[in-house]
């Protein structure tokens, strides 16, 4: 729901003292914030270059005219705002509640009857929204926060008044695809009659779970609302009725917000929670009561930037020219570097001209939870880099993406391999992201001369059966072990270590753990270690044997839950000393499983985090990520990008000069001999077409990741930690 506030945080703005953070993005900051006389607050800030831009200030200034005239209790009021600020604020009541959004992907469909109230009194909402002379134009499931008297309406960010079109550029899509009427789709102008649609795509939603016009890319959501027919699921009877009249195709065949108010007119809610369901009602409860449980904090510093102030800094470096922001919307332009401006509706998947071929690069993804975040930032990666293909004026051919998954075994990863390969348009895959689809796919693609490069595996098995046609781009297992070791040694933390290799975590840990072992070694280390079998619950006992062994360094080499064990169980021993884990745990959700206990642990890895370098291609990659996904990349989403970019760049050069396709092999054959220069590393490929990190410069591409205030922190490269120790020593 939230997290603390971190120390570049201000401890109070005007009249409301800061509490929490409630999120981040591309905007700025919202705090949780309190008056002096107790009412809680959602403070929105914005930060960054652009809120000293003149068209965002008239931009910000008007959304808070136009949240001020509304008066509803079904709409969440405007508490005070300073538009004119160096960082313009907004302050709104704070709703606790879950969103509509993530109340149905949490526990399913709403019943018929809490579908009725929550559509009568948001009709309520919009019709005080209309009356005011004002279209909302982004009604959506996450704009709408549940509370136990009833639903919230928030998010002005991209309203307007009826009559408004001097900041709003013709032919342009505003709003949120699959949530927005077919004349929003097709660039013209919103209405009234536009909120109307959106609210029954909301009604449909939350009567079935998924959205009316289905999911996918922005440009089919846009399209499907223009031309398809809405699919409603169960909902039967007036309600279906009604629904259906909201998703008209025309404007004037729809009822007005007051007309769907009167026809849902019924028994308001008693403020007990009785027309939700109880697990919704529960959810609702439960972020009430958190909301009042809030312990005292103390006042933060203002204007001591920190590394997470990096992290989420919102495009500051961007140009004040180049940066088109619709709060809230689907439509986000932003220009850094090379390529950078894209559609944040999806330029990967936009109509290709008429004569220009279309070839495609397919995604291996996996759908086993162990991958599933993997598997996203590789599909965001290869959906950037195509979208940035695609906006050259100048390009030869086109391109897209194909996203398939496996499901984490040897059938189901041959599978998808197949299809991709019989898929004559495929002329690259980024992937397996798992090590058992690598081995079992790699057979497959390289029978066809199809080449893949998986930026998330690290075991060579894979090249006995396909010498020719696959890549590896991420470190090997075996090799970071000794990164770990070189890690103790340079910040000398180098006393008796102890070091337990779960077996129940695999080869990897199985690797890493040897390595590490023999790297102390070698530096002489006195290393403790312990072997936990498989199919035991062993782990335990080896931390209480290694703790009575008096060990001054701890690593733990196995599964996230067992190495959140081992951290709460070195916690409850009150050991502080140094301690790793294995890399591939370095964004997963070991913080917050292990809490308290997590905090210190380090991971290395070289995954890095571009959002903290200060190198112009790190800058530009982050504000391209931003300005597209409204975020700051993800674990494991440099490489995936360095990779497919690698891919897309050695393909072009295998295009014959007059047009045509090229040879598949010829792919193979250019990424064997590449030097290719990524965001933060070199890729050169070995004998094995693995990532080769031997040569020079490795310890500048190795990253050491510390959890730090509930969350992964990067400290630096190797090198970096090298000449801080030097100069410490000095």
């Amino acid at each position: 729901m939230s997290e603390a506030l971190w120390s570049s945080d201000p401890s109070r703005i005007a009249g409301f003292r800061l509490l929490r953070r409630l999120g981040a993005g591309g905007m700025g900051v919202v705090y949780l914030g309190r008056t002096d006389a107790g009412a809680l607050a959602a403070v929105k800030v914005i930060r960054g270059e652009g809120a000293s831009d003149a068209d965002f200030q008239a931009r910000f200034a008007r959304e808070v005219d136009l949240a001020r005239r509304v008066e509803s209790p079904w709409v969440v009021p405007v508490l005070d705002a300073d538009a004119e600020a160096r960082e313009p604020w907004l302050a709104t009541a704070f709703v606790p509640g879950p969103s509509v959004a993530e109340a149905v992907s949490a526990h399913g469909p709403l019943p018929p009857g809490a579908v009725r109230v929550l559509g009568g009194l948001l009709a309520q909402a919009l019709d005080a929204v209309h009356s005011a002379g004002l279209v909302h134009r982004d009604v959506k499931p996450g704009n709408v926060l549940l509370a136990l008297d009833g639903p919230r309406l928030i998010d002005f960010g991209i309203a307007r008044a009826a009559d408004d079109t001097a900041l709003t550029a013709s032919g342009m899509v505003v709003g949120t695809p699959g949530f927005l009427a077919p004349e929003q789709a097709q660039g013209r102008p919103a209405e009234s009659a536009s909120d109307v649609f959106a609210l029954g795509c909301v009604l449909a939603y939350a009567s079935t779970g998924v959205p009316p016009f289905g999911t996918g890319t922005p440009d089919a959501l846009l399209y499907r609302t223009v031309h398809d027919e809405p699919e409603l699921g169960s909902m039967d009877g007036e309600l279906l009725a009604l629904t259906e009249r909201c998703l008209a195709k025309e404007p004037e065949a729809r009822p007005t917000a007051d007309e769907m108010r009167a026809a849902l007119a019924g028994d308001a809610p008693d403020g007990s929670g009785g027309w939700l369901p109880d697990p919704v009602a529960r959810m609702v409860a439960l972020r009430s009561a958190e909301s009042l449980a809030l312990p005292d904090i103390e006042p933060t510093e203002v204007g001591k930037p920190d590394e997470r102030e990096m992290r989420d800094a919102p495009t500051r470096h961007l140009g004040r020219r180049r940066l088109l922001l619709l709060s809230g919307g689907a439509l986000l332009l932003a220009g850094a570097g090379a390529g950078a401006a894209v559609w944040a509706t999806g330029d990967d998947e936009k109509p290709s001209a008429p004569g220009r071929p279309v070839h495609v690069l397919g995604v291996h993804a996996s759908d086993t939870e162990a991958d599933s975040a993997v598997s996203r930032s590789a599909e965001r990666a290869a959906r950037l880099a195509v979208a940035q293909h695609n906006a050259s004026a100048k390009r030869a051919y086109d391109l897209k993406v194909k996203v398939l998954s496996d499901r984490g075994d040897v059938d189901t990863a041959r599978q998808v391999a197949r299809e991709f390969t019989a898929d004559r348009a495929v002329v690259a895959v980024l992937g397996p992201v798992g090590e058992i689809p690598m081995r079992a796919a790699a057979t497959v693609y390289g029978e066809a001369g199809l080449t893949h490069m998986s930026s998330t595996t690290g075991q060579q098995d894979y090249f006995v059966t396909s010498p020719t046609t696959s890549f590896q781009s991420a470190s090997p297992h075996i090799a970071i072990g000794t990164w770990v070791a070189f890690h103790a040694y340079a910040t000398q933390q180098v006393g008796r270590t102890g070091v337990v290799i779960d077996r129940a975590g695999g080869s990897v840990v199985q690797d890493q753990g040897t390595s590490l072992v023999n790297g102390l070694r070698r530096i002489g280390v006195e290393v403790v270690p312990a072997v936990v079998a498989e199919d035991t619950d062993d782990g335990p006992r080896a931390v209480r044997d290694l703790l009575a062994e008096g060990v001054d360094a701890f690593a733990y080499m196995g599964t996230l839950e067992a190495t959140v064990r081992a951290a709460r169980d070195l916690a409850a021993a009150g050991f502080t000393g140094p301690r790793w884990m294995q890399h591939q745990l370095y964004g997963s959700d070991f913080p917050r499983l292990a809490g308290d206990a997590g905090e210190g642990w380090y991971a290395v890895t070289a995954a890095v985090d571009p959002s903290v370098l200060t190198t112009k291609p790190a800058k530009d990659f982050t504000a391209a990520w931003r300005a597209r996904y409204d975020a700051v990349p993800e674990p494991y989403a440099t490489e995936a990008y360095d990779s497919a970019r690698m891919l897309l760049t050695e393909f072009a050069r295998t295009v014959p000069a007059g047009g045509g396709r090229p040879a598949r092999t010829a792919l193979a054959e250019r990424l064997a001999k590449v030097k290719y220069q990524g965001v933060a590393r070199t890729y050169v490929f070995g004998d094995y077409h693995q990532y080769d990190n031997s040569g020079e410069g490795w310890t500048e591409q190795t990253f050491v990741h510390q959890v730090r205030d509930g969350r992964f922190r990067q400290l630096g490269s190797l090198a970096d930690l090298v000449r801080q120790a030097q100069a410490e020593g000095s």
